[in-house]
Formats: C-alpha cells, structure tokens, sequence
C-alpha cells in the first residue's frame, strides 16, 4: 500500500487530471463467450460512507488523448469502483492523463515510465501501440505494480488483466448487422483507425470476416481514418466521390467518432437512403444518431464495465486476491429498436465522474 503523491506527474508531457464520467483488442485470451443480450442495470445507488480509510491506492489512468468521450465512460466506470472500495474502508485515488498530441506513442511511454518512477499501486492503460510499452509492462510488474490493459490488449507482454471483449467478434457482428440489413449483399467500405493500431487491426479483422460469411457483399476498399469524426467525414467525402451512386451500400466503421463524421458526409452528398453506417463503442451522440435513424447501429462494448473491472483486478492484486488474466465485459449490437435502452446508462453513470 502506497500513501506517496502524484505531484511529480505534472511533468510538461502529461495532461493530468481530465475526463472522465461515462465508459473504449485481445490476443491471449480465450474465444469469447455466445454474445448475450444487453443488460441495463438498475443499479442499486452507491453512496460514499464515512468508513475509516484501512487501505489507500494510488492509479495511473494513461489514455491516448484527451478527446474521445469513450475514455470518459472508462473513467466513470473506475469512480464508480473507486467509490465502492471507499464505503469498504479503501480509498481508491485515480490519476487521469494523456498525451499533449492526440495518440501520440512517445509521449504515452514516457507517461507510462514516469508513472513506475513514482512508484504508483496499479496502472490502467489504453494503449496506442501495443508494442511500444512492452518493456514499461515489464518493469512495472517487476516493480509490484499491476497494469490493466484497458479496450486494447498488450499481447506478448506480463500485463495484469485485459479489460475488454472480443474486438474481431464484434466488429464482424455489427458489419454482419449491416450486410443483412442491406439484404445480404452490396458494396462496403471500411474506415479504419491508426494504420498499425493493434485495435483497429482486429476490428478490420471483423469486417473482413463479415464479408466473407456473405457471397453477394464485397469490401471494396479501406482507408485510415484516425479514430477521429473530422477525418472519418474527410475519409467519406473522398469515398463518395471516388464511388457514385449506387456503387456503395454500407461503411463499417473503427468507432463511432469516426461513424458520426461519415454520416454527416453521406448526409451531406444526399445519399443517405442508399448508404447505411455502422460504428463500434456505443457513445452519447452515437446512440442518439441510432434512434433518430441516421446511424444503423453500433457495437457496445461496455467502456463503464471496462474501467470498473480495470479498478477491481489492481484493488485485487494489491490485497493478494486473484486476477483472472481477462476481465471481460458485456457487449451488444445496437440498433434503433434498443438504443433507449443505452441511453438510459448515460445519466447513471455521470453521478461517479463528470469532466
């Protein structure tokens, strides 16, 4: 148990302190289990109690940037541990920070590496490059310090505890939501991520397979576009001129932000009612697109469970208990006929944290 500060992270490469409220691939775990229906939980409310503090742990949150709303989700998820841990006598402090530079590798290492050096009690991390940090994994569970790998796994490394779901499964479920709302056929487009991206791989991964489970569609092209709704609009509007009217019925997108700005170009150039969009995360504005019938669908991946499990499986490391190596999380395609049903998460959740 650890009663050091984190002071020392304001170091000029960290944004500390930011996001989070509300919930964002795996190698070595197993195959995930038959996807199941969403569960909305009507939680119980979890109130902060006056119990004396027995234990107190110290958490670096590194995310890759400070932007995606899908790291406030994850972030909520772990106050919602934390306050838990707290009526049980177990104080629980969580250090947010990211990258000054949106995904940008370098400085995410060096947040990672400063956090060992302050000799924090558990790092939660959403990786950028899974490659990039395998030494940093290493030294920190030399060290005694837990990581969680948080929506991306860190394969080949001595990492914690994955925190995620099957992102090639998916992926593949929510591209095959579209194919067969198009009928079982036509042309598709997929918009990835960060070329090399560990995540963005295995939902290409996804869409792939999607296609391959159905004679009568093809993946006509794929192009990068940064997990980011300015450059998947960007992305779209090029696709739309590259291909005219009637050439393209779907896009299979990384993420929602990515999803939102391609809508927003199909809406733009009129074709909306040739072209359906699909994203992957099951954020705010994603769900609500979904219900006002612009966005087909999205795959859920539960970014609240992700960081509540992210907090359990370091608490538990650091009181002696077992971690299993994955902490899976619920998931679920969401169309127009459940998307109040995600909706009704959203508010829940912001009591534990708002930005």
């Amino acid at each position: 148990m650890s009663r050091l500060t984190l002071r020392g992270f304001g170091m000029v490469l960290l944004l500390v302190g930011i996001m989070a409220s509300l919930m964002g691939g795996c190698a070595k775990p197993t195959p995930a289990p038959t996807p199941t229906p969403m569960i909305v939980e009507k939680i119980v409310e979890v109130q902060a109690t006056e119990v004396p503090i027995e234990a107190h742990y110290k958490l670096a949150w590194i995310m890759p940037d400070m932007f995606n709303p899908f790291w406030v989700y994850m972030r909520q998820g772990a106050e919602k541990a934390a306050r838990e841990y707290r009526a049980e006598g177990i104080a629980v402090d969580i250090q947010q920070m990211a990258p000054i530079k949106t995904f940008n590798v370098e400085e995410q290492v060096a947040i990672f590496e400063n956090a060992i050096q302050m000799k924090v009690d558990g790092v939660g991390i959403c990786v950028i490059d899974h490659t990039a940090v395998i030494k940093q994994v290493e030294q920190a569970v030399a060290a005694g310090i837990p990581v969680a790998a948080l929506s991306t796994d860190i394969p080949d490394s001595p990492r914690t505890t994955f925190c995620g779901v099957d992102d090639a499964l998916w992926a593949q479920n929510v591209a095959e939501y579209a194919i067969e709302h198009q009928g079982g056929k036509g042309n598709y487009i997929g918009l990835e991520g960060i070329p090399g991206n560990y995540i963005s791989e295995l939902r290409t991964k996804g869409f792939k397979a999607a296609v391959a489970n159905h004679s009568g569609a093809e993946l006509v092209e794929l192009q990068p576009a940064y997990f980011n709704r300015e450059k998947g609009m960007a992305a779209m509007e090029n696709m739309l001129q590259k291909y005219p009217a009637g050439q393209i019925q779907g896009v299979f997108c990384v993420n929602d932000e990515v999803a939102l700005g391609a809508i927003e170009a199909v809406e733009a150039a009129g074709r909306e009612s040739e072209i359906v969009v699909v994203g992957i995360d099951g954020n705010s504005d994603a769900a609500t697109a979904i219900k006002q019938g612009r966005l087909l669908a999205t795959s859920w991946d539960d970014p609240w469970g992700k960081g509540y499990v992210a907090v359990k499986g370091i608490v538990n490391f650091q009181e002696g208990n077992e971690v299993p190596d994955w902490s899976q999380v619920q998931a679920k395609v969401v169309h127009q006929g459940n998307a109040d049903e995600l909706l009704e998460l959203f508010p829940y959740y912001e009591q534990f944290y708002k930005p």
